[in-house]
């Protein structure tokens, strides 16, 4: 059962951490049906996913957010920023999108990988928002 409250508090962190962000910004989550799709090499349909989508100054960004920062979850994400980019017609900058990039008193530093094009924690994504 440890593993079970674990994982249903992380979700109910996460939840709360896209309430906020929305709170933050005015963004609203994006939907599964208005996230762009592209025919694989398997032949089959995938999402291309994200959390959020915006436009500032001209450019679109694709925004994934996540409370804390794990190189897995910074993988998983340029993936699907690198589908994005490869697989569909739109020109857009992906971000990730943190809390917080310190965790125990350590600050963390991502090395960013092919696909995404940063990863903020939300106040200097504010900071994009509200130049």
């Amino acid at each position: 059962m440890e593993h079970q409250s674990s994982n249903k508090n992380k979700s109910i962190n996460g939840r709360a951490f896209e309430n906020e962000f929305t709170g933050l910004t005015g963004i609203k989550k994006t939907l599964k049906k208005d996230k762009p799709r592209f025919i694989n090499s398997h032949g089959l349909s995938q999402v291309v996913d994200f959390d959020y989508i915006t436009t500032i100054e001209g450019n679109t960004f694709c925004i994934d957010v996540t409370t804390t920062f794990r190189s897995d979850r910074l993988k998983q994400k340029s993936y699907n920023a690198l589908m994005m980019k490869q697989h569909t017609n739109m020109n857009c900058k992906f971000y990730m999108v943190v809390k917080s990039l310190t965790e125990k008193g350590k600050t963390k530093k991502p090395i960013l990988i092919e696909g995404i094009d940063n990863v903020l924690e939300i106040g200097e994504f504010m900071k994009l928002l509200n130049p």
